[in-house]
Protein backbone atom coordinates (compact mmCIF):
# COMPACT_ATOMS: atom_id res chain seq x y z
CA UNK A 1 0.00 0.00 0.00
CA UNK A 2 3.00 2.26 0.79
CA UNK A 3 4.60 2.29 -2.38
CA UNK A 4 1.10 3.47 -4.39
CA UNK A 5 1.00 6.52 -1.94
CA UNK A 6 4.17 7.23 -3.54
CA UNK A 7 2.74 7.21 -6.73
CA UNK A 8 -0.10 8.61 -6.73
CA UNK A 9 -0.93 9.85 -9.89
CA UNK A 10 -0.17 6.82 -12.25
CA UNK A 11 -0.87 6.76 -15.75
CA UNK A 12 -2.30 3.91 -17.99
CA UNK A 13 -0.26 3.62 -21.16
CA UNK A 14 -2.85 4.96 -23.21
CA UNK A 15 -2.52 8.04 -20.99
CA UNK A 16 0.99 8.35 -20.61
CA UNK A 17 1.09 8.43 -24.93
CA UNK A 18 -0.66 11.01 -24.81
CA UNK A 19 0.71 13.05 -22.27
CA UNK A 20 4.41 12.30 -24.24
CA UNK A 21 2.58 13.61 -27.80
CA UNK A 22 3.43 9.79 -28.93
CA UNK A 23 1.64 6.64 -30.57
CA UNK A 24 1.31 3.79 -28.12
CA UNK A 25 3.70 1.88 -30.38
CA UNK A 26 6.45 4.61 -30.07
CA UNK A 27 6.14 3.92 -26.32
CA UNK A 28 5.82 0.39 -26.50
CA UNK A 29 9.26 0.06 -29.02
CA UNK A 30 10.69 2.37 -25.76
CA UNK A 31 9.78 0.39 -23.15
CA UNK A 32 11.20 -2.82 -24.77
CA UNK A 33 14.42 -0.97 -25.72
CA UNK A 34 14.45 -0.03 -21.86
CA UNK A 35 14.50 3.18 -22.66
CA UNK A 36 11.36 4.18 -20.35
CA UNK A 37 11.01 2.79 -16.89
CA UNK A 38 7.41 1.54 -15.80
CA UNK A 39 5.28 -0.28 -13.94
CA UNK A 40 3.94 -3.66 -14.22
CA UNK A 41 1.00 -4.89 -12.02
CA UNK A 42 -0.83 -7.90 -13.27
CA UNK A 43 -1.31 -7.61 -17.12
CA UNK A 44 -1.63 -3.85 -16.95
CA UNK A 45 1.64 -1.34 -17.76
CA UNK A 46 2.05 1.91 -15.88
CA UNK A 47 3.68 5.08 -15.37
CA UNK A 48 4.34 8.09 -13.57
CA UNK A 49 4.98 11.57 -13.84
CA UNK A 50 8.54 10.92 -13.48
CA UNK A 51 8.94 8.41 -15.15
CA UNK A 52 7.82 10.30 -18.20
CA UNK A 53 9.76 13.26 -17.34
CA UNK A 54 12.64 11.15 -17.30
CA UNK A 55 12.36 10.29 -20.36
CA UNK A 56 11.48 13.29 -22.03
CA UNK A 57 15.39 14.43 -20.90
CA UNK A 58 17.09 11.29 -22.23
CA UNK A 59 15.08 12.57 -25.67
CA UNK A 60 16.55 15.77 -25.48
CA UNK A 61 19.14 16.06 -28.21
CA UNK A 62 20.65 19.49 -26.77
CA UNK A 63 20.70 18.65 -23.28
CA UNK A 64 23.37 20.83 -21.00
CA UNK A 65 25.99 17.97 -19.47
CA UNK A 66 28.20 17.73 -16.79
CA UNK A 67 31.64 18.51 -18.04
CA UNK A 68 33.76 15.74 -18.69
CA UNK A 69 30.92 13.47 -19.46
CA UNK A 70 31.20 13.05 -23.20
CA UNK A 71 28.42 12.26 -25.67
CA UNK A 72 27.68 8.50 -26.16
CA UNK A 73 26.46 7.87 -29.66
CA UNK A 74 25.05 4.31 -30.61
CA UNK A 75 27.08 2.65 -33.37
CA UNK A 76 25.91 3.04 -36.92
CA UNK A 77 24.58 -0.01 -38.63
CA UNK A 78 26.15 -1.10 -41.73
CA UNK A 79 24.01 -1.63 -44.74
CA UNK A 80 25.96 -4.41 -45.97
CA UNK A 81 24.69 -7.21 -48.41
CA UNK A 82 25.50 -10.80 -47.17
CA UNK A 83 26.38 -11.36 -51.14
CA UNK A 84 28.95 -9.97 -53.38
CA UNK A 85 26.16 -9.11 -56.01
CA UNK A 86 28.10 -10.97 -58.69
CA UNK A 87 26.36 -14.10 -60.03
CA UNK A 88 29.15 -17.19 -59.81
CA UNK A 89 30.16 -18.48 -63.13
CA UNK A 90 29.33 -22.17 -62.00
CA UNK A 91 26.15 -20.61 -61.00
CA UNK A 92 25.36 -24.19 -59.06
CA UNK A 93 27.48 -22.92 -56.07
CA UNK A 94 25.23 -19.59 -55.89
CA UNK A 95 21.93 -21.40 -56.00
CA UNK A 96 23.04 -23.59 -53.41
CA UNK A 97 24.04 -20.89 -51.20
CA UNK A 98 20.74 -19.00 -51.61
CA UNK A 99 18.77 -22.15 -50.72
CA UNK A 100 21.19 -22.20 -47.68
CA UNK A 101 20.37 -18.73 -46.49
CA UNK A 102 16.29 -19.16 -47.44
CA UNK A 103 16.11 -21.91 -45.33
CA UNK A 104 17.48 -20.31 -42.12
CA UNK A 105 15.10 -17.41 -42.33
CA UNK A 106 12.21 -18.43 -40.37
CA UNK A 107 9.97 -16.82 -42.52
CA UNK A 108 11.22 -18.09 -46.47
CA UNK A 109 9.25 -20.23 -48.39
CA UNK A 110 9.90 -23.52 -49.20
CA UNK A 111 10.28 -23.84 -53.18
Amino acid sequence: METTQNYPNLLSEKQAAKRLGIARITLLRAREAGRIRFFRIGTRVLYCAEHLTEFLNNCERNAARPRGQAKTLAPRKENVSSGSGRVSERGSGAKSREKKEQASLPFAASS
